[in-house]
């Protein structure tokens, strides 16, 4: 099982398209269409987003909806002990439970990448997920800066 724990970001990912810009010395961007607490319950307005990941050890474009490609294999780790909506959660945490952004917990991935990438564990790699409609994203990163 692959659980997903979600990224304390202010928005949600609503899009078809996402965009990589991978340079070895620089990092790799990735921009993405959002809808912000504001915006979510009339679905009118989109935000771009950024995320500037500056050391990537590896990364993974997918052409597939992730969570129909893994529907019995994945539970996204929930916090919410009142039984809160998505927006009621939102606007009283401060983050959306399910952005489409998340660390996956426990990676075997990452396990089985770590000695090869990061040995002595000087980088702090962790295994992201950024969902898209149709495709996804999966990375081993260290930490990023939302712009």
């Amino acid at each position: 099982m692959i659980i997903l724990i979600p990224e304390e970001v202010d928005f949600k990912i609503s899009t078809t398209d996402i965009f990589v810009e991978y340079k070895e010395r620089i990092g790799t961007k990735i921009k993405f269409e959002t809808l912000l607490l504001e915006d979510f319950k009339e679905k009118e307005k989109y935000t771009t987003i950024q995320i500037e990941f500056k050391v990537v050890a590896e990364l993974k474009c997918i052409s597939t909806n992730f969570q129909e490609s893994n529907y019995d294999n994945f539970e996204i780790f929930n916090i919410d002990e009142d039984n809160l909506t998505e927006y009621e959660f939102w606007r009283l945490k401060g983050y959306n439970p399910s952005p489409g952004f998340y660390q996956i917990d426990d990676s075997e991935w990452l396990k089985e990448s770590k000695e090869k990438y990061d040995p002595k564990d000087r980088l702090n790699l962790k295994h992201y997920l950024i969902e898209g409609y149709d495709s996804y994203i999966e990375l081993l990163a260290s930490n990023y800066l939302l712009l």
